[in-house]
């Protein structure tokens, strides 16, 4: 159960964002030592260069996160609007339709359903949350429907029209007429643009030009920084050089605690409904 969240980008690198900061410390500690204790005497860097690149780094990178938020933020925007009409929604189908209780909760339940799995969708898919989510779907949807959806490409998008479908349904057997059986098509459809709109600025906030260009500078200046630093300590006192392994884990320490804050804000507030 996925959506086509594109990671394209990251998979065309040697390694993925969230590790950057363990590389850094894991890099930084061979080519010290391989310095201090090998005598290998020419790896290193004038430190200019390499601090030029730093700086671009960390500008890209920045610029890279509040671009990542303002996406964050407009998603969340369309996400508390489909909470909030999701709610009258439920309100205006169970009192101005004259409609079984049954046949209201079976579709109360699978828009309830369709929440949970756009939600899913939107954060970050992980396999263990599938397994957790298809738990959730239990009291809402029948079994065949979540196997059916579990092996889509988009689900939240399947049951949107399987509810489609059930309405359908429900105005060939006469249960609504054709005034309300339009309403609620109409109500799909706002259901469907809201999320699609949701992906897509999901979808462009992990896949910009500047995440591109801040992995690519932020991977070159773990690679060069460590000589640099080794060259700028060497200068000072040749025992200084062993100086580079911490000021290595604390730019690691940045990496990766901005890293993981990037991840945390990028979830979706949970479902309310």
């Amino acid at each position: 159960m996925y959506t086509k969240r594109n990671k394209t980008i990251s998979k065309k690198f040697i390694f993925w964002p969230k590790n950057i900061g363990y590389l850094l410390i894991f890099w930084a500690v061979i080519q010290t030592l391989s310095y201090q204790y090998l005598e290998l005497k020419w790896i290193t860097l004038q430190w200019i260069p390499v601090a030029i690149i730093g700086l671009l780094s960390l500008i890209v990178f920045s610029l890279k996160n509040i671009r990542i938020q303002k996406h964050r933020s407009e998603t969340d925007m369309l996400w508390n609007t489909i909470i909030r009409t999701s709610t009258t929604w439920a309100s205006f189908l169970q009192n101005s339709f004259a409609i079984q209780a049954e046949i209201y909760q079976e579709l109360k339940n699978r828009h309830q359903a369709w929440l949970l799995v756009l939600q899913n969708q939107l954060n970050s898919q992980q396999e263990n949350e599938t397994i957790c989510l298809k738990t959730e779907l239990e009291p809402l949807i029948s079994q065949n429907e979540i196997d059916y959806i579990c092996n889509q490409k988009n689900s939240a998008k399947q049951l949107m029209a399987l509810q489609s479908h059930r309405i359908k349904e429900l105005f060939d057997q006469g249960i609504i007429d054709n005034n309300q059986h339009l309403t609620l098509l109409g109500h799909l459809a706002d259901y469907y643009e809201l999320q699609l709109r949701c992906e897509k600025k999901n979808q462009h906030s992990d896949n910009s030009l500047l995440a591109t260009i801040s992995l690519i500078l932020i991977q070159l200046f773990i690679i060069l920084l460590p000589f640099g630093l080794i060259n700028a300590f060497q200068k000072i006192k040749s025992d200084y050089v062993l100086f580079t392994i911490p000021l290595c884990m604390l730019l690691s320490v940045f990496f990766i605690f901005t890293e993981q804050q990037a991840q945390k804000n990028q979830k979706v507030t949970p479902v309310s409904f």
